[in-house]
């Protein structure tokens, strides 16, 4: 079934414009009756809706009865990640909204090879909050991750609630992630996983977060790249709450 995220769902006919309609009507071509569920990404809501006409740049829908989504199952995860260079951090939001992310931080360090002018630092923010939407949308989630943008390291690591079981990732730490990540999923605690741009965290702020709470583990003897990183740790994740029924079927 055809998924579109429509906020602030209501029972009613909406008149919807702009990318989503672009991509109802000229994309997918719906056309006067066809189907589709509408979903709100930051309520986990949707609802049935009904093609009533399509106009130009715009489609009118009519929207039945608002019910609960079916929004990812799991504890909460935070992802931490280092401002990577070009657009690697939509293929990581994208990833990471797919594999059940439920907030994604994304901070400069001291690694970022790209700097973020403050003026269009919502512009970006806003983008990666598409993506999430969008990802949102394909693997069939009505809920969104909340995507976040900091300008300090130790500011984005201290958001992260104590109560969570945090992992700072570094490619040269001697603790292996396994053990006590499988014990923390076994415990059904909040989860937060942080990790660097290209070329990693310096050892400063690795230690500031292991200052801060977060335990040091490593993903294991070789070199992820940056974008890959989430992913893995993330599709682990995934596999695990899946097999003990506890996560997304």
């Amino acid at each position: 079934m055809i998924r579109a995220p429509i906020p602030n769902l209501v029972q009613e006919e909406r008149r919807v414009e702009g990318p989503i309609a672009h991509y109802l009507g000229r994309v997918l071509r719906l056309h006067t009756g066809d189907t589709l569920i509408a979903f709100d990404p930051v309520s986990g809501r949707e609802a049935d809706a009904l093609v009533v006409r399509a106009e130009r740049g715009a489609l009118v829908l009519r929207l039945g009865p608002v019910r609960t989504g079916s929004t990812r199952q799991g504890p909460p995860i935070t992802l931490v990640q280092g401002l990577p260079k070009g657009d690697k951090c939509d293929a990581i939001v994208r990833d990471a909204t797919e594999l059940g992310a439920t907030r994604i931080v994304v901070v400069l360090t001291r690694r970022s090879v790209v700097t973020l002018d403050p003026k269009r630092a919502p512009a970006r923010r806003a983008r990666w909050a598409r993506i999430a939407q969008e990802a949102a949308r394909q693997s069939g989630r009505s809920d969104c991750p909340r995507v976040e943008l900091a300008w300090l390291w130790a500011e984005a690591i201290a958001s992260v609630e104590a109560e969570a079981s945090r992992f700072c990732l570094w490619e040269r730490a001697t603790d292996p992630l396994g053990p006590p990540l499988f014990a923390a999923l076994a415990s059904g605690k909040p989860l937060a996983f942080a990790c660097g741009p290209e070329g990693g965290l310096e050892r400063e702020e690795v230690e500031a977060a292991r200052a801060c709470g977060w335990n040091v583990a490593s993903l294991g003897p070789r070199a992820l790249r940056t974008e890959t990183v989430a992913a893995a740790v993330l599709g682990a994740v995934c596999v695990w709450l899946t097999a003990s029924g506890t996560g997304d079927p």
